[in-house]
């Protein structure tokens, strides 16, 4: 007989079942991550979270992440309203119209890759009857926590089978940006860049290095630890703010420590003339570098390619010789300069379910797409 529980993220994180249902599948699930997520701190602190399984015979047998976001948290990386109103069919829609209508929002599955964890080799129905109980549940959870949506904002476009089951839930799927991965198999770096990259990009990279060169800027790999984490705040902080986030360097600050702290996090950063100015951070899981974040100094560096050189040469070029490393998780928007670079765009779908009436109008909007803008967003951070 089965079993669905709602478990804390301490409980969660404490159990050896919920390790194992995430084994190398996505790191936002893993309790590695959930540990970070138990202090409470950075930009993105959600208004509840939860990780709902489902038990057979003892033994986890599903499960999912839930984190209820509301107007506490402003990004649009967690939220479904800013999500859609970046879209072009949508853009005219007014941000307060789909913020009352869809928030707060239940967001199911986590980030970089919204889905339900299952244990491998599971017989399909009994894995269909664990989806569906989950997705249940995971609604009546939004009721309960008082939420207008319930939301897998990126949830890859080949898992038919989880799709099915969502839109039988009543869930509508909403065009959403392409999540893209540089797959790292390359002997070296030099044999990456004379085989992927086309003349006119590599023409342009070499002379965006050379720009660094005259200039005497310095770059570097390191790993975040307490002695360069405030730093690197700075620098993300400085993005933040350009991009109107509400977030304080505080918040930042706490963020980074507690991902450093229990995690292995790879930084590429430019220094010129003894300043820091600019940085990428990449998490490492599971033969995998997740791209979190990035930040510059804008004072400094004027008219130098920084986020080109920072965000992807250097990382591309230590995966490349990197044995640990196999992937780089770019995330979602920037399609152009991220196919330029090589990696793979796997299409995405925001699967929605709206619980309100009001929730239920704004959606029922959404759904008309018009002729032309049908194809996934380019753009959502």
């Amino acid at each position: 007989m089965s079993d669905v529980q709602l478990l804390s993220l301490a409980e969660a994180q404490q159990s050896q079942d919920w390790a194992g249902l995430c084994g190398t599948a996505d790191l936002f699930a893993h309790p590695t991550w959930l540990a970070i997520e138990r202090t409470g701190s950075g930009p993105w602190v959600p208004s509840g979270n939860s990780c709902l399984t489902v038990t057979k015979g003892g033994h986890m047998a599903a499960g999912v992440t839930l984190q209820q976001f509301d107007t506490a948290v402003n990004d649009v990386i967690v939220r479904p309203d800013k999500m859609m109103r970046s879209h072009p069919a949508w853009s005219d829609l007014a941000q307060e119209e789909l913020e009352e209508a869809l928030l707060p929002s239940l967001m199911c599955g986590g980030w970089f890759n919204s889905r339900i964890l299952d244990t491998p080799g599971t017989p399909r129905e009994e894995a269909q009857a664990a989806r569906q109980a989950l997705i249940a549940e995971s609604i009546a959870v939004g009721r309960r926590w008082g939420s207008a949506s319930v939301v897998y904002p990126y949830l890859d476009a080949a898992r038919t089978e989880l799709r099915a089951d969502l839109r039988e839930a009543g869930f509508v799927e909403i065009p959403a940006p392409n999540r893209h991965v540089f797959h790292s198999d390359y002997p070296s770096y030099d044999e990456y860049f004379d085989q992927v990259l086309k003349k006119k990009t590599r023409n342009q990279i070499r002379r965006e290095l050379k720009r660094f060169d005259q200039a005497g800027v310095k770059t570097e790999h390191q790993l975040m630890d307490d002695s360069n984490v405030e730093n690197l705040a700075q620098l993300a902080h400085n993005l933040e703010l350009k991009y109107g986030q509400q977030s304080t360097f505080e918040q930042m600050a706490g963020w980074f420590s507690a991902i450093a702290e229990h995690t292995r996090t790879s930084v590429f950063t430019a220094e010129l003339d003894g300043r820091l100015f600019a940085m990428s951070m990449w998490v490492h899981y599971a033969g995998r570098m997740y791209g979190f974040h990035c930040g510059f100094d804008y004072e400094v560096g004027d008219r130098l390619h920084t986020y080109s050189v920072v965000v992807y040469r250097l990382p591309i070029a230590f995966a490349c010789s990197d044995p640990d490393t196999q992937h780089l998780e770019y995330g979602v928007g920037g399609d152009h300069a991220k196919l330029t670079r090589g990696t793979e765009a796997i299409p995405q779908v925001l699967s929605v379910k709206p619980l309100t009436a009001r929730a239920k109008a704004v959606i029922a909007r959404l759904q008309d797409v018009p002729d032309g803008l049908a194809e996934p967003v380019g753009m959502w951070v």
